[in-house]
């Protein structure tokens, strides 16, 4: 799940993400939360470098402390442990099976915050579906097997989907009862890059279909993000040869095959659309107050969505950053693969509000947004259950 809607986002970052300009936390700040956790620059880089992200990365540490989450401490150990259902030792045992720890070292020496080993306790302490687990979670919440299926498919969901009982709890709880779940968020960050909740839909599905966990697939996404890193001092169209806009041009074909999408792209103002090709978007330096609707397709030709963007958004960073957001996408899909492997107001055509800048959301949310995939599947069917 997590690398799927990685991939959705990458995409619409690769293909349109505006220009975004970062200032690192100021020293004085950067310092004092370091001694606050007591860490030292290079332990927060190394740290920061599993995303392929760095410190310059975040424009301040109020923003660097949302991402990392709450250190980890002995009280919240404990109430995470309570949670999980395990005792110290049982999770000790667990990430020491895992090879998370080894022997003789402590759960808060080598965890420094708290969401990283609630992602770990959580993913190593899945529990498979059996037929008795399963009775048991229909006993739990009163339902027959017909019930269930039945409310899996009002909601757009399958039991085939699932591979663990913990997640189909999960998903079952909220069907039931989380219809108070506040989407605001999420729903902030679809309406500032232009897409309907329809055009959602249809983009989740297309993705769906992708074999995004297989390994040739994570390695052409590496190598695409590796070539693009190349062009990582790329400031102005101006300053590109032939011969690097070509393979600008390859990388991004590539990128739109690995995904199956075909991409039109047209100068809008008023009542004026003229189609552009990428050859020509590389190298223009201004829209002459066009706006850029860009248009996605599959390779059935089939419409999936439509974006609206403002001339002024767009900006060499596209290269610089999305970069990195794909660098960090095949890293955390590896990761979560390997974890697996171990356990036995201008609108757009259809309506949407034109973003006034998707830069902060497609850069910056690309690696938080990597472990709450489950949450943003939820936020669709939310959406289209509970619709006015």
């Amino acid at each position: 799940m997590k690398g799927l809607f990685m991939s959705f986002l990458v995409v619409l970052g690769f293909v349109f993400a505006p220009a975004a300009s970062y200032a690192a936390p100021s020293s004085s700040e950067l310092a004092i939360y370091l001694k606050e956790i007591g860490w030292s620059k290079q332990q927060m880089e190394e740290h920061l470098d599993f995303y392929d992200l760095t410190i310059k990365d975040f424009e301040s540490v109020t923003e660097l402390k949302s991402f990392l989450g709450p250190v980890l401490t002995e009280k919240n150990l404990n109430k995470l442990l309570v949670e999980h259902g395990l005792t110290k030792e049982e999770a000790t045992a667990l990430l020491i099976e895992y090879g998370e720890l080894e022997e003789g070292q402590a759960i808060l020496d080598v965890y420094k915050f708290y969401d990283d080993l609630d992602f770990d306790l959580y993913f190593y302490n899945l529990t498979p579906i059996t037929d008795e687990n399963l009775q048991q979670l229909l006993n739990d919440y009163e339902l027959t097997m017909d019930e269930l299926l039945a409310l899996l498919e009002e909601n757009g969901d399958s039991l085939e989907y699932y591979e663990f009982i913990e997640d189909l709890e999960w998903s079952v709880d909220y069907y039931l009862y989380g219809s108070d779940i506040d989407f605001s968020e999420v729903d902030d960050l679809f309406s500032m890059i232009g897409l309907t909740d329809k055009e959602l839909e249809r983009l989740f599905e297309h993705f769906a279909s992708l074999d995004y966990e297989n390994p040739a697939f994570l390695e052409k996404l590496e190598e695409l993000a590796n070539r693009l890193m190349a062009f990582e001092d790329f400031e102005d169209p101006a300053d590109l040869t032939a011969e690097q806009i070509a393979e600008l041009l390859s990388i991004f074909k590539q990128l739109l095959d690995l995904f199956e999408l075909d991409v039109k792209y047209y100068l809008v103002k008023e009542d004026e659309k003229k189609p552009v090709s990428l050859e020509t978007l590389m190298t223009m330096t201004t829209t002459n107050g066009y706006g850029l609707l860009i248009e996605f397709y599959n390779k059935q030709g089939e419409f999936l969505a439509d974006i609206l963007f403002t001339a002024d958004m767009f900006g060499p960073e596209i290269i610089q950053e999305t970069g990195k957001d794909l660098k960090q996408v095949e890293k955390v899909v590896t990761k979560a693969k390997e974890k697996q492997d171990q356990k036995p107001v201008t609108k757009t055509e259809k309506g949407a509000k034109l973003p006034k800048t998707a830069s902060d959301y497609v850069t910056n949310t690309a690696a938080g947004l990597a472990i709450a995939f489950g949450g943003f599947l939820l936020y669709r069917r939310f959406k289209s259950n509970h619709a006015a």
